[in-house]
């Protein structure tokens, strides 16, 4: 079945994308929930910018508004030589995610092995993972189509999808996974409802005590790009095509949303056998249950970490070593459409806030504000 999170199993296994919330209580940073587990996101990859590990203890349902991050935990992991490499929470980005030192990158070949203590005692460790090459992606083509199960006017009817070709290894054994994003330049930073105004001290909405119906939207401060992932999970296993050409392999799909260059980074992920079954567990259970949202917490349950210190604990979520292929292009969204489709361009709503003419200390531009779907760093490959 054709996915991020960032990132992204509960977007950002692509993964990518969670909401944190003070529902249930915390105490000593475990959930006081009978469906509570301690989930694990770790990507140890060869591209340096994709190294992270997240943990937090999460409800029973995936992108739960209820999960909680798990703070100053004690992270690293060990290769095969027994070099440590330790990984830390850093200021700037999602509270529960700890980085490596800048410009550690995996390698192709080694083995890793991740150890976790929580502030707790609590104590995990994962099997030992290999980093297994991944081949280049040949060539991409991205062709308009239409399906036609959805009317005139639907988003989800015309739409660029992307084909890519490689050459599998003669190796039995390869597993793949692809996922992308998309970085959209945006001029509004925040818009307030219900007759609400941005407050700068608090950098939040304000809103009356009496609601209207008026929205107001604020510009941006300066460059500042919203970051799309793919929401779908797209793995494959040679079993059946090992060392041959692999050739129009669908992994994404553009919106014809407007008719102005689509941003495109596609990353072809050479994935361990471990996290092969796991996310085809996933898989398995969307195309039963119909959504992601609606897979039960057991299907997660992670196939290489375990607690050391109880061992019948259940865990979420995969120690996930992998090497990457990475594509930048952008799409045409002038080419190729068929008479009588048009692109769907959503309008924002409301009116432009600005200060009046001579109102000294107003303000009137809102920071971009960085985070798993918002940046003010260039993205990389950037020419427009």
């Amino acid at each position: 079945m054709p996915t991020k999170l960032t990132s992204y199993i509960f977007l950002s296994f692509a993964l990518v994308f969670m909401t944190w919330a003070c529902i249930n209580p915390i105490k000593d940073f475990a959930q006081i929930d009978s469906t509570s587990y301690m989930t694990i996101e770790a990507d140890i990859v060869n591209d340096p910018s994709l190294c992270k590990i997240r943990l937090t203890s999460s409800a029973n349902k995936i992108m739960s508004v209820l999960s909680l991050p798990v703070t100053k935990a004690d992270v690293y992991i060990v290769d095969q030589a027994g070099t440590k490499t330790t990984f830390k929470e850093v200021t700037g980005v999602a509270a529960g995610t700890y980085l490596p030192p800048t410009g550690f990158a995996g390698k192709v070949g080694s083995t890793y092995q991740l150890y976790i203590k929580t502030l707790d005692g609590r104590q995990y460790q994962s099997s030992p993972e290999e980093m297994n090459p991944v081949p280049e992606i040949e060539n991409i083509v991205t062709q308009f189509e239409v399906l036609d199960q959805y009317s005139q006017g639907d988003v989800r009817r015309a739409g660029y999808t992307v084909y890519l070709d490689f050459k599998d290894s003669p190796k039995e054994g390869d597993y793949y996974m692809w996922n992308w994003k998309h970085y959209e330049p945006i001029s509004i930073c925040a818009s307030c409802g219900g007759g609400g105004t941005w407050n700068f001290r608090q950098n939040t909405c304000i809103t009356p005590a009496v609601a209207t119906d008026q929205i107001l939207n604020y510009t941006c401060d300066g460059k500042c790009w919203d970051i799309m992932t793919n929401n779908d999970l797209n793995v494959f296993s040679d079993v059946l095509t090992n060392g041959q050409r692999i050739v129009g392999r669908q992994v994404a799909r553009a919106p014809f949303d407007n008719y102005t260059p689509y941003y495109f980074r596609l990353e072809q992920r050479g994935i361990s056998k471990n996290a092969f079954t796991f996310y085809q567990s996933l898989i398995a259970q969307v195309q039963s249950s119909g959504s992601l949202f609606d897979v039960p917490a057991e299907t997660r349950f992670s196939v290489n970490v375990k607690s050391v210190t109880n061992p019948t604990e259940k865990i979420l979520g995969i120690f996930n070593v992998f090497s990457v292929s990475k594509k930048i292009f952008y799409i045409d969204r002038t080419k190729g459409i068929p008479p009588g489709e048009k692109a769907f361009i959503p309008q924002v709503p409301g009116e432009m806030f600005f200060c009046p003419g001579a109102s000294p200390g107003c303000q009137d531009r809102v920071p971009c504000f960085e985070g798993p779907t918002r940046t003010k760093i260039t993205p990389e490959g950037w020419t427009l």
